[in-house]
């Protein structure tokens, strides 16, 4: 058996095979099995205890196909029959649905902890390798009409070593030491003043202001990697509503303007 089990990156990929032919997600393989957190997601995580482990939970599995990728998936031929490992690319990964406090807080710093009651699945040829993603969905509309309320977002942790590297005008999800969450379009000023600016797109800065946050003030980064809505946004509504706006703007300086001539005269 030693003798076939040398690539665990191909056991590995065959495993995922099976996950996702019985509609298993990784998250409930841990749980089932005792595999360590984590190892499906990583390039070599798998090890023959993890092997031995998995195998004596999921009996159904042919290790003739597990080990040499011979005859059926399953010990039962009756069942589909698998001629060849399906490419890493067409694999899917499954992201845990969570709160945005969720996500952003506690559940960063604890990933193993989070219960799981929804996951969204995305290739693997969309995401980056060995990090850690999250799915929330948009609450409010203080980005919109660039993120719609009930909108998804596909959110990428991000290391405190990539903080200075942040682009501006990209938008973050970012949670501050008393627990509170924000999606929102980062300005980056860490390198120069030590902190961040934290801006909505939505045109009404009156209730959506911008506003500042120290790095010691930050608890985790979160990068928007991919935005998934039923709905398409409306970006020349926010052009129109921002001419609306500066027109209103021009009535009220002209209406002040007669008024003081007025005066004047």
């Amino acid at each position: 058996m030693k003798e076939n089990m040398r690539d665990f990156s191909v056991l590995k990929q065959r495993i995922l095979q099976y996950l996702d032919f019985k509609g298993i997600t990784k998250y409930e393989c841990y749980k089932n099995t005792g595999i360590t957190n984590g190892v499906l997601s990583q390039p070599n995580g798998m090890s023959e205890d993890n092997l031995l482990k998995f195998l004596s939970y999921y009996s159904d599995i042919s290790t003739d196909w597990l080990l040499a990728g011979c005859g059926s998936m399953l010990r039962d031929d009756n069942q589909t029959k698998i001629s060849k490992i399906v490419p890493i690319e067409s694999e899917f990964e499954s992201i845990p649905i969570v709160d945005i406090s969720v996500a952003a807080g506690y559940g960063c710093e604890n990933p193993d902890f989070i219960e799981v009651v929804e996951t969204i699945r995305l290739p693997y040829n969309m995401l980056r390798r060995n990090r850690k993603y999250f799915c929330v969905k948009v609450r409010g509309e203080s980005m919109s009409p660039t993120l719609l309320d009930c909108s998804f977002l596909i959110l990428r942790l991000l290391d405190r070593s990539e903080w200075n590297e942040i682009k501006d005008n990209h938008v973050y999800v970012v949670s501050d030491r008393s627990g509170r969450a924000y999606v929102k379009r980062i300005k980056n000023r860490f390198r120069e003043h030590g902190f961040i600016v934290c801006t909505s797109d939505n045109v009404d800065k009156a209730n959506y202001p911008n506003f500042n946050l120290m790095e010691d003030e930050i608890n985790t980064i979160l990068y928007v990697e991919w935005y998934l809505s039923a709905k398409m946004p409306n970006i020349n509504a926010t052009y129109y509503d921002k001419v609306n706006h500066l027109e209103d703007d021009v009535d009220a300086l002209k209406s002040q303007m007669s008024l003081l001539m007025k005066r004047l005269t």
